[in-house]
């Protein structure tokens, strides 16, 4: 019986252990994804599919100017892993992130394929049914 016990403590340890472990892959090569639906994030921009719901975490290599026309949209361009994608980040409705180029964000948003890899936009809270969306930067969340 003692056998026994510790062996299946040990696979209990063992799947406690794979459910906390964390990607400790180097930043400059980051390739994280999470998603509320457990796809890949080369999956959905590989099959073009728009509207689902990933959280990433980014590496901002540009600023874009900020969008004026309709709601306002503070923009740059985000590297995860070897795709690029266009954040919008909807200023009318929350704060702007004061982040640099270089520096690195977790986005949970909605993922919309375009002919240059795609975008990320409601990264805010939602006053429909839509998911609400965030930008995590130096642990304050814009929403």
């Amino acid at each position: 019986m003692n056998k026994q016990l510790k062996q299946v403590l040990t696979i209990i340890a063992l799947i406690i252990s794979a459910f906390f472990a964390k990607d400790y892959n180097s930043k400059e090569n980051n390739t994280n994804f999470k998603s509320t639906n457990s796809a890949s994030l080369e999956q959905v921009i590989r099959k073009r599919s728009s509207g689902t719901i990933v959280t990433i975490e980014a590496k901002v290599i540009k600023h874009l100017s900020d969008d004026l026309v309709g709601d306002k949209h503070q923009k740059m361009i985000v590297k995860v892993g070897n795709n690029t994608l266009l954040l919008a980040h909807n200023i009318d409705i929350a704060p702007r992130v004061p982040v640099r180029e270089g520096e690195f964000l977790e986005i949970k948003g909605e993922y919309e394929w375009n002919e240059k890899g795609g975008l990320i936009h409601w990264t805010h809270k939602s006053n429909n049914n839509h998911p609400p969306g965030w930008i995590k930067y130096n642990n304050k969340k814009y929403h």
